[in-house]
């Protein structure tokens, strides 16, 4: 079996290759999929990753969250890695209310936002590099999320979007990998 940063490596090079025919249908996809879901409908604040590069959309999701009357929570990583969760206003436009990571990846403002409460965070919506059939989670190497998910109350639900070519028969994990309860795949083809 591939050591994890071979697989990353290379199910990230597929991803970045998707075309933007698959990475638009997948946009509508994954906002189906996850509104389908009991775990969304139970949750009253929903926390979503922003995407970044070729990582399945969250743009539909987030703007119909923030339509739908739940809160909704993105996530800022700081300088040593660790997310911290902000609540984002309803009021104006979710553009007003963000910045840019030295990474390029779009995050809360912490000027105008508040920081969330964790427990009250009944949904987390999660990417990633790789995954399995038995819910474990390649991420990018940094263990953010590995960090994050143990400080929400253990009644929030951990899903994943992923495309189908990420999700594997097995992958390698450590016990301080964090399982997902779901992940939801994507078609690409």
């Amino acid at each position: 079996m591939p050591d994890k940063n071979s697989l990353r490596n290379q199910i990230l090079q597929k991803r970045a290759a998707l075309s933007p025919d698959i990475l638009e249908k997948s946009r509508e996809t994954s906002a189906q999929l996850l509104f389908q879901s009991e775990e969304y409908a139970r949750a009253n604040t929903v926390m979503v990753y922003m995407d970044f590069r070729s990582e399945v959309p969250t743009g539909k999701i987030i703007d119909e969250i923030l339509a739908s009357g739940k809160k909704l929570v993105l996530p800022l990583t700081d300088s040593a890695f660790h997310i911290i969760p902000y609540e984002m206003p309803k009021e104006g436009k979710l553009s007003d209310y963000l910045t840019t990571s030295k990474y390029g990846i779009a995050e809360p403002d912490p000027a105008l936002c508040k920081e969330a409460d964790r427990a009250s965070i009944d949904l987390v919506v999660i990417p990633g590099s790789v995954f399995d059939r038995n819910q474990n989670r390649i991420g990018y190497g940094k263990g953010c999320y590995d960090q994050f998910l143990p400080t929400l109350s253990k009644n929030a639900a951990k899903l994943a979007l992923a495309y189908d070519f990420q999700v594997l028969p097995s992958i390698q994990s450590s016990p301080t990998d964090v399982k997902m309860d779901r992940i939801l795949v994507i078609p690409t083809e």
